[in-house]
């Protein structure tokens, strides 16, 4: 017996599709495209910055220490001393070595440089000093020079002259006024005259003008 062509195409097409049936493991429809997983990054968030200001900044514990500094001692004024001292030790030693006068009488001061220290002293110093032992117009007197350090320098003569006396003075030399008797000139009037300068040079006084004749 011969089989139909066309029954043996249906029963192709049954097998076919219970085959498909089969692969698409027992769904019905459109077959699923197979799905891909892709793995994502895992972003955590921080909590944002705070900012601390200096004046919230905590302060760190300082420790000081006071130390007490006595008070420096004030500084004490130079003492103030006449320029020349009639009771001071140069000028009392510096007068005993004159001697006496022609009469025995010792020599006393009764005029010197003025002023102070704090005015400031002249670079040559002076003491007029007169004998004692005279008691007329005739009394002997010595000049004595000093420096402003008190040092003494000595006389203005090796001898004592009568009618002696200082007129002027700078702050390096001194002028000494002389007078002197002519052979009839009374005690009280001495007709003869003259000015001698003394300047200091150094440790070196120089003398400048006419000396009356030695007595």
């Amino acid at each position: 017996m011969g089989i139909s062509t066309g029954i043996v195409k249906t029963a192709a097409l049954a097998a076919c599709a219970v085959a498909a049936v089969s692969c698409s493991g027992g769904n019905t429809g459109t077959p699923q495209s197979a799905s891909t997983t892709t793995p994502s990054a895992t972003v955590t968030t921080l909590p944002p910055l705070t900012r601390t200001s200096a004046a919230q900044a905590p302060s760190a514990e300082t420790q000081t220490e006071t130390v007490t500094v006595p008070a420096g001692q004030p500084a004490q004024p130079a003492q103030v001393v006449p320029c020349v001292d009639p009771s001071s030790d140069n000028v009392r030693a510096a007068v005993g070595r004159l001697g006496t006068d022609s009469q025995g009488g010792p020599f006393q001061v009764i005029g010197h440089t003025g002023g102070n220290s704090a005015d400031g002293c002249p670079t040559l110093e002076w003491a007029l000093a007169q004998g004692t032992g005279i008691q007329d117009a005739t009394s002997q007197y010595h000049v004595l020079f000093f420096t402003n350090k008190g040092n003494y320098l000595g006389t203005a003569t090796s001898y004592a002259y009568s009618y002696t006396d200082v007129v002027k003075s700078t702050d390096s030399s001194v002028t000494v006024h002389y007078k002197w008797l002519s052979p009839d000139d009374p005690f009280c009037c001495p007709s003869n005259e003259s000015y001698v300068d003394f300047t200091l040079n150094g440790n070196t006084i120089t003398p400048s003008g006419q000396f009356p004749p030695k007595p």
